[in-house]
């Protein structure tokens, strides 16, 4: 009965990256397709490449954040009601974050990172046809990264980092009693830490030429402590819910998927600006889901489930033009591929495959003769193709369809 519940654990996003991740870390780099591996100049290196922060002067700051706006419905299939249509309801989410980098000694640079790179959710309502894969998910987390760049010549720089993070999910979906005809709501509550690292590499052979290669490890989650509670209308008229249905607690280990990224980038008369990334993510790290009761619930103790993720890879490809000294325009096309394989597919990640389209612009000027400031901004439109699924494992056929606004704005100053 909980399998439901927990399978829904980590695809709790309406895609943004490939799986649930998120890859907007900075409206300079996300009004550039996230392109930004090779040139990397500015402080949300520490996320894109912490080799990067090496070719920064003076402590800069850098901070802002993503406003996203999902829509996503489903349609039901033959197997199903063929008019049943469902939205999810109306949401935003804000994921932030904040940097700082500074000069450490000689040809040492270090930086600090705050981000968030899986997340996000879906909110499905308490009464629709697929209640009983999921209602409401939630899940969120919150990486602190600190790092630390080398240069040893001018043309090459190193970086290594080390990943603390914050995990924590917020899970709902509809349970169906068939001895009493009667549906009742559980939820699970659950969070934990997790421990990783990061490294980089950046070579700038010419000056307007420029090369870069990230690495993100995988991260393992150990929830050991989650509350599983169960809620049903009319208690009194099925006393053996409270034994079969005990609130109780369930322990489950997940391991985020890996990261790496390549990138060129070459500058054209000092003025335009390209890059070309390739990234990818190593979903297949989640190929079982293995799930343990303290209390028994519905007779069982545990349970596992096959989940079988691929991994995906993503082409972002950025372009900027310097108009004035003071004023940038810049654009971005991505190509992501989806991670879920048609038969797991289910409401709570309705992923797919995805063409992304940035604009932005940043702007530049001078405070009190110490204090450089820079202003970003960007939008994103994220148009995922329909999906169709015809052989879910669950029996849950039909058709998603989803897409994505999102609106960036960061400001960075150096002292």
């Amino acid at each position: 009965m909980l399998k439901r519940i927990l399978l829904l654990l980590l695809p709790v996003s309406l895609a943004y990256g490939s799986g649930f991740s998120i890859y907007e870390h900075g409206a300079k780099s996300t009004a550039l397709g996230g392109a930004f591996i090779a040139r990397a100049d500015d402080a949300s290196a520490v996320f894109y490449n912490p080799a990067g922060i090496s070719q920064l002067s003076g402590t800069q700051y850098y901070f802002g954040s993503t406003l996203i706006v999902p829509k996503a419905s489903f349609q039901g299939g033959p197997s199903l009601d063929p008019f049943a249509y469902n939205e999810t309801k109306k949401q935003w989410f804000p994921p932030s974050t904040f940097y700082v980098t500074f000069p450490v000694y000689k040809k040492f640079t270090a930086g600090l990172g705050i981000y968030s790179l899986f997340g996000l959710g879906t909110d499905w309502g308490e009464d629709w046809i697929g209640r009983n894969l999921a209602t409401k998910s939630n899940l969120m987390t919150f990486y602190l990264n600190p790092v630390l760049s080398y240069q040893p010549f001018r043309f090459i720089s190193l970086a290594a980092g080390f990943n603390v993070v914050y995990g924590s999910v917020t899970l709902e979906r509809s349970v169906y009693y068939a001895a009493r005809d009667m549906y009742g709501l559980s939820s699970l509550d659950a969070n934990t830490y997790g421990y990783g690292f990061n490294l980089g590499l950046r070579l700038t052979p010419f000056r307007s030429l420029s090369l870069g290669i990230v690495y993100r490890s995988n991260i393992n989650l150990n929830f050991n402590e989650g509350d599983a509670t169960f809620r049903f209308p009319n208690i009194a008229a099925a006393p053996e819910l409270v034994v079969l249905f005990p609130p109780t607690t369930v322990k489950s280990e997940i391991e985020l998927p890996d990261l790496i990224g390549a990138g060129i980038s070459y500058t054209f008369f000092n003025r335009l600006t390209t890059e070309v990334n390739y990234v990818q993510m190593g979903w297949s790290s989640y190929d079982e889901l293995v799930l343990e009761f303290e209390d028994p619930v519905g007779g069982q103790s545990g349970r596992s489930s096959i989940r079988n993720y691929e991994d995906t890879y993503s082409l972002r490809f950025g372009l900027e033009y310097q108009l004035f000294s003071s004023l940038a325009l810049r654009g971005g096309y991505i190509i992501d591929n989806k991670a879920v394989p048609d038969k797991y597919v289910e409401p709570s990640l309705p992923e797919g495959d995805r063409n992304i389209y940035s604009v932005g612009l940043g702007y530049q000027f001078q405070f009190e003769k110490f204090l450089d400031v820079t202003i970003d901004a960007a939008y994103v439109f994220l148009d995922q193709k329909d999906r169709t699924i015809t052989d879910s494992i669950n029996g849950f056929n039909g058709t998603y369809k989803s897409l994505a606004n999102m609106y960036a704005l960061s400001v960075g100053w150096t002292f």
